[in-house]
């Protein structure tokens, strides 16, 4: 996946990005454009190696004057659109950061068709408080990408972005963007906000806690991202993320009658494990639970790292007993690389380990 993401960057796009350069720009050489962006280095650098040396190559042939060079971004920012442009806003954070105004009206323009996440973080960096007035302000505008660039590039933990180190040691900026958008109806815009106070909640919990607090029951919408800003918390077992959210780990100690079998006991590599687990509650009380399970993956020193997925919520009636499956299917994926060996896998209720069974992958 990794080297399918890094080729969006191929000289069929730069053919295309070189183009529509030059219906605003003749002098723009097409040719000489692809010769410089594709050297003898092109092929073993990674996504944003590529795209770093796009913005280079671009740079030696467009106007010196950075007012004329962004607008030649944005006239072609309705042709070279989505992940791919991403090199677009990226000449603003590499060249524009002498000129505060334009490159902040350029980054409004270029995200509404690509994203200026990453690109609006050296402004941050460089002038943090006139660009966090600028991100409020993006954070009341119509436009709905606008609004997400307000809170996913002032993010302090933005993967693939430069840490934002101010803002991981002081968050309290961010709150007020943040309340902007807690309301937002764009679920685009939702995640980000979730992400962010997910972020946000690495290194300062109580902040995070006592925002979803203020927000929680406010309508379907926060609570959506409330339940999803606190997935690092409630993973952790925070008490009162867990309290907030309507879950108790004393209900699930309180279980009786749990198992996790699994049919597939080893597997090779592209195959699934099914797995079947049963629950009783035989209390007298009606108990809120949130499934899920957790993988221990074995890594190539034959340690282990654990990772938690979701099943379902319910709610189990005094008496009452459930049945339920999940499968995991081992594939490698770019973000984890699978080893054999025994691969230990826990039940969770209320991110309480309740049950668990083993599985022996064989990786030929």
């Amino acid at each position: 996946m990794a080297d399918a993401l890094k080729d969006v960057y191929s000289t069929p796009f730069l053919t295309q990005l070189g183009t529509a350069i030059t219906q605003h720009y003749s002098t723009f050489d097409v040719p000489t454009f692809i010769r410089d962006t594709v050297d003898e280095q092109w092929p073993a650098l990674k996504l944003m190696e590529r795209r770093d040396q796009i913005t280079r190559a671009l740079h030696h042939q467009l106007p010196s004057d950075f007012t004329e060079a962004a607008g030649i971004l944005c006239d072609i920012s309705t042709t070279i659109t989505g992940f791919a442009a991403l090199c677009l806003p990226n000449y603003v954070a590499l060249y524009g950061r002498n000129d505060w105004q334009t490159s902040m009206s350029t980054l409004g323009v270029l995200t509404e068709t690509s994203s200026a996440e990453f690109a609006i973080r050296p402004f941050l960096v460089d002038s943090p408080e006139q660009t966090i007035q600028q991100m409020v302000t993006w954070s009341q505008s119509q436009n709905e990408d606008q609004r997400r660039l307000a809170s996913e590039g002032i993010r302090p933990r933005l993967p693939w972005g430069i840490r934002l180190k101010q803002f991981v040691e002081d968050p309290t900026p961010i709150f007020p963007i943040l309340e902007n958008l807690v309301h937002d109806q764009s679920a685009y815009v939702q995640k980000s906000v979730a992400n962010n106070l997910n972020d946000i909640s690495k290194d300062h919990p109580q902040l995070v806690i006592d925002f979803c607090k203020t927000h929680w029951h406010d309508s379907q919408t926060t609570d959506w991202i409330i339940n999803r800003a606190l997935r690092t918390l409630f993973k952790a077992g925070n008490p009162d993320v867990l309290a907030l959210l309507g879950y108790s780990q004393r209900d699930a100690s309180l279980l009786t009658t749990v198992s996790l079998t699994t049919s597939s006991p080893t597997v090779s590599l592209n195959q699934n494990s099914d797995f079947t687990y049963q629950i009783t509650n035989s209390t007298k009380n009606d108990s809120p639970l949130y499934l899920g399970y957790r993988v221990h993956y074995v890594k190539k020193n034959q340690q282990t790292s654990a990772k938690d997925f979701f099943i379902k919520r319910v709610n189990l009636k005094s008496q009452q007993a459930i049945n339920g499956h999940f499968s995991i299917k081992w594939k490698q994926l770019t973000t984890r690389t699978l080893y054999a060996g025994v691969h230990h896998i826990e039940l969770l209720v209320n991110t309480v380990p309740v049950a668990d069974t083993n599985v022996d992958l064989t990786i030929s």
